[in-house]
């Protein structure tokens, strides 16, 4: 008999990178439990129950001014979405929820005899808060958490039984904090590959692709300043995201008009299409302060296109630097800049690099959450 299992995550599924999340997560487990699911939306084969819309957290969202306030946007959105789930979640082997969106309903798991896991998709609250307090301070923006979420996060932590990470980086920003080694495990996202069709770099110009959303704490800055940088006029950098706040917008726009090569395309790649994004990018550039995983440099390497990342992004897990790609350090232009240049100069080196980082998805072990996760899960349950 399948042992009972709840998941909780403030998202819709196949949605950005934490319904992306969330629906691996349910595909993957499904088939080893008996899964209830609480989210935004009924997309999945289980049996879901959808939390209403965060009214409040949707208010200040349409307001010009107040709007800036975006982490308490998300805060009200996540505490919302929480109650809801800690109102109806009943006894159950196992209860997981997501890093940030379910201190009380882990409370209330526990005080029912449920096992708890917290699935952390960023690195550790105190690593994610301190770059992105110092990021966007350099735009004179508001962080997307504040001290209230951070408190709740940390008592997440103290309460679980095990926390699911998605990389290595993001597990050693916990073991410094003290966590012991079993109480963290990394469970990568699957990629598969045949969803990617293959890079052809046959385009005019030699295309330099981010992916992701416009906020401080990416490096789309650092990207830019290495490329404005670059001394090589067949080049474009296409930025392939959506900015939040009026200042990053200002920032792009005024880089725009001081460079015809720098093009902003506010689309999802999922939107517009793999092969549109990856299948005609030279290479893909995903300069993070601090990143959890990072899907897109995933994909990319499934597109076979070789990758810059820097060392805290968690998906440089997967790239040999100078063999599929190249690991800098990050917020360091001019890191990004030498391994473009090179690049734009070695057409050969970029397609070897581009097929062995497609090799490198193809061989590695996509089944992490449907195997060694899930035994972690049933491990802890028994």
């Amino acid at each position: 008999m399948k042992k009972s299992l709840i998941l909780s995550a403030n998202a819709v599924p196949q949605n950005g990178g934490q319904g992306l999340n969330l629906y691996h997560m349910v595909e993957s487990l499904m088939e080893s439990f008996d899964i209830r699911l609480f989210c935004r939306q009924n997309s999945t084969n289980v049996k879901t129950e959808v939390a209403p819309p965060p009214q409040l957290s949707n208010l200040i969202g349409r307001i010009p001014v107040v709007r800036r306030l975006r982490d308490w946007q998300n805060l009200l959105s996540d505490c919302q979405f929480d109650r809801y789930v800690s109102r109806r979640i009943s006894r159950a082997d196992l209860f997981q929820g997501v890093g940030g969106q379910c201190r009380d309903s882990l409370a209330v798991a526990r005080s029912l005899g449920c096992r708890t896991a917290v699935d952390c998709i960023t690195t550790h609250i105190d690593d994610f808060e301190s770059h992105q307090r110092r990021e966007c301070a350099k735009f004179r923006i508001r962080p997307a958490t504040n001290s209230l979420s951070r408190r709740r996060q940390l008592e997440e932590y103290r309460i679980a039984d095990l926390i699911r990470v998605l990389s290595e980086h993001a597990k050693r920003t916990f073991l410094e904090r003290g966590f012991q080694p079993s109480r963290v495990i990394v469970a990568r996202p699957p990629v598969d590959v045949d969803l990617f069709p293959q890079a052809d770099f046959t385009g005019p110009k030699f295309r330099i692709s981010f992916v992701g959303l416009l906020e401080p704490w990416k490096g789309f800055h650092y990207l830019m300043e290495a490329f404005e940088s670059l001394d090589s006029p067949d080049t474009e950098l296409i930025l392939w995201g959506g900015s939040g706040t009026r200042s990053v917008s200002r920032y792009l726009e005024e880089r725009m008009a001081r460079n015809s090569r720098i093009k902003l395309r506010p689309v999802s790649a999922r939107q517009v299409g793999y092969g549109e994004v990856y299948g005609k990018s030279s290479v893909l550039v995903h300069p993070s302060l601090s990143e959890g995983f990072g899907y897109v440099v995933a994909e990319a390497m499934a597109s076979g296109l070789p990758v810059i990342v820097t060392k805290n992004t968690g998906s440089a897990d997967l790239v040999v630097d100078g063999k599929n790609g190249y690991v800098v350090p990050a917020g360091d232009p001019e890191a990004i800049r030498e391994r473009l240049a090179y690049l734009v100069s070695h057409p050969a080196v970029v397609k070897e690099m581009g097929h062995a980082a497609r090799e490198t998805m193809r061989l590695r072990d996509s089944d992490e959450l449907r195997c060694h996760y899930a035994h972690a899960l049933d491990a802890l349950a028994s």
